[in-house]
């Protein structure tokens, strides 16, 4: 009888010791999951700095994003661009939430907006589509696209001075407006 019940005992044991190694690597890889689900989503490669801006569509597309990705290129083509630029239009709310939130992770502050938000040493803006069809902060579509170009023409993340640099770019894109629409070959 002492051999059944040592034998008994060492295969609870071994049952036990087994569980345990399987608890251990479900926490293991529970552990894991977590980690990459809040770690921040990686810049992309850098593009080349002849290229003009890329743009990606986050969230839900529909009508309405793909109207602001029309508004997008078309302030590309009147304004001045950052080459090698990577432009996200953020589609929904709970992309821009989730977006928003990626940022705060990367920079390890909070970052909050209606409109928009550039990182100028990633090369990188991203758009919320519902603030530049409908405008947001008291500010128009336009005004949101040129403030954040302003960041890249100043170079700096000084909200005042990128105010000002956007100023000048508006009055560029205006005057520029004006001239092609009073060319002789503009009313032929």
């Amino acid at each position: 009888m002492g051999r059944s019940v040592s034998a008994r005992v060492a295969k609870l044991v071994f049952e036990v010791a087994a569980a345990r190694r399987r608890l251990i690597g479900v926490l293991f890889l529970v552990a894991s999951l977590v980690t990459l689900a809040a770690s921040p989503l990686h810049a992309q490669p850098a593009r080349s700095l002849s290229l003009p801006p890329s743009i990606t569509m986050v969230g839900t597309v529909d009508q309405n994003c793909q109207e602001s990705v029309a508004d997008i290129q078309r302030f590309i083509r009147e304004f001045a661009f950052v080459r090698g630029h990577s432009i996200y239009v953020v589609c929904d709310a709970a992309a821009w939430r989730a977006a928003l939130h990626h940022l705060t992770l990367e920079y390890g502050v909070i970052v909050s907006s209606r409109g928009a938000i550039s990182d100028i040493h990633l090369r990188e803006t991203w758009f919320y589509a519902t603030a530049l069809r409908k405008g947001a902060e008291h500010r128009t579509g336009e005004e949101i696209y040129a403030h954040e170009l302003g960041h890249f023409v100043c170079a700096c993340i000084d909200e005042s001075t990128a105010d000002k640099a956007a100023a000048q770019l508006l009055d560029d894109a205006r005057r520029n407006r004006f001239i092609a629409t009073n060319r002789p070959s503009a009313a032929k």
